[in-house]
Formats: C-alpha cells, structure tokens, sequence
C-alpha cells in the first residue's frame, strides 16, 4: 500500500510505524531526486533478503519525469508487496492509496488494504468477507528488470504472466489466479497481513468461492531440488471444471463433524 503522510508530525508518525515491522526497511535521503529514489530501492531488493517498507523523507513531483519515477516505484512496490511511506505534498496525492493527516487516517477498512500491524477488525477476527475482483498495477518489464536479477525476456514473460491473471481480495486475503492450459487453474494465497498461514478451512473456502464448490484443488509439496519458497506465499493447483478430478482423497462422500 502507498502512503502519502502529511503535516508536522508525519516523520514521528512513520517511525512509530515501522517500529512494529520485522523486515528490512529502506529509507531515502531528504535531497535524493525520485530517479534516484527509484535507483536505490532497485538496488535495495536486488540485495535485500526480507524487504518490507520504504519510506520517502521528503516527496514531491516537480514535472512529469518525477511522477513517472514515483509512479514506477508505486507499481514495483505493490507488485512486490511492500508498504511505502511517503512524507510529502499534495503533488504526489495521485500516486497514493490514502492521504494520512492524523493517525485516525490509518484505520484501513476497504478490502485489499493493509498498513503493518493496523488491520481490520474482521481481520482481527479471522472473518472473511466476500471477495472483489481488483485491478493490479502492472510494472513495466523494464521496472523488473531494475528491480530483480533477470533478463529482458524474462522480465517481459513476468509481465505477460501477470497480465494472464485475475486478482481478488477480500477482508484477510488476496488471491491471484494464473489461468493454465489444459482447463487448470493456478491460485497464489497470501494474507493482507502478510502472516504465515495454513487454515486448511480457509483453502476450502477460497477454493470454492473462486472456482467452484466442486472443484478440485491440490498443495504440492515438491522436491527439494523444484522448491519456491516465497515469503507467505501459498499455491493451490486446481482443475477449473467439476468434472474433472485428480483421482486422489477421500471418495467416500461428505462427512462434516
């Protein structure tokens, strides 16, 4: 999530913020220019084992070549999943998911949003709500390629992967779903909260609501030598039709206690 703080106590409010985080967080120099912002955060996830937060001293878009470099930094942030902190002014309100004045402004109710450890109170209490489709910001391959250790022409194939996706939140999750060949369908869980889960309940209930209640979805646990091990982040594989079936499990009917 972007954050564009504002007003005299917009510095102390950040730092009591990232104060609760457990990742790495970045911090720009009050004279870097937003090229150089986004060139150094570049090089900051290409060595960072645990990136969380960025923050942003002293933001503002002078002309169209610093928003453009805000908004590159707004698309890789959200496709990589980290909260940016931005103090300053109303130049850079365009970029940001919410304007924060007081602490008040912190209270995120609307589904897909996190900001640290201030989360919902259906959050809280582990209720899920329905889901929305959302739209996602997809980087540019040239913003990958500044961002990750890659070619071009994997940097291209990541974006055209994400682009083959649909995204959906609700009050505790986000799931993308990549659409495979073959009527099968890829679904990428994490928590909003960005906490290690496994709620095997809580699997079902996405599966179901997202595909079909009579959909069948497997987790793989593979060999050491295939294994992706991204931070909380849990993969269901799924066929996309009720008709079809993996021929494992329980055959035996429904039986619920």
């Amino acid at each position: 999530m972007i954050l564009l703080h504002r007003g005299d106590e917009a510095r102390e409010r950040i730092t009591r913020i990232i104060g609760t985080v457990t990742g790495e967080v970045f911090h720009s120099a009050p004279s870097d220019t937003p090229d150089q912002i986004f060139d150094k955060v570049s090089a900051w996830l290409n060595t960072s084992s645990e990136p969380e937060v960025i923050v942003v001293a002293s933001g503002n878009a002078a002309t169209d070549s610093d928003l453009a470099a805000y908004e590159s930094l707004r698309k890789i942030a959200k496709f990589r999943g980290i909260d940016v902190h931005i103090v300053g002014d109303a130049s850079l309100e365009g970029i940001a998911d919410k304007v924060v004045d007081t602490d008040d402004d912190l209270t995120i109710t609307s589904p897909g949003s996190s900001v640290g450890s201030q989360i919902t109170d259906l959050q809280r209490t582990e209720v899920m709500t329905d889901f929305e489709r959302i739209e996602m910001d997809v980087p540019s391959w040239q913003d990958i390629m500044a961002t990750s250790n890659c070619t071009e022409q994997e940097a291209r194939d990541e974006v055209q992967w994400i682009k083959n996706q649909s995204v959906w939140a609700n009050s505790l999750y986000q799931v993308n779903i990549e659409y495979m060949p073959g009527g099968r369908a890829h679904l990428i869980i994490r928590r909003l909260d960005k906490q290690p889960i496994h709620n095997w309940q809580h699997f079902q209930m996405i599966k179901s609501a997202l595909l079909d209640p009579e959909c069948e979805a497997v987790e793989i646990y593979p060999k050491e030598s295939q294994l992706v091990d991204e931070k909380h982040h849990y993969h269901l594989w799924a066929f996309r039709s009720p008709e079809r079936s993996f021929g494992i499990g329980f055959q035996s009917g429904r039986k619920v206690r």
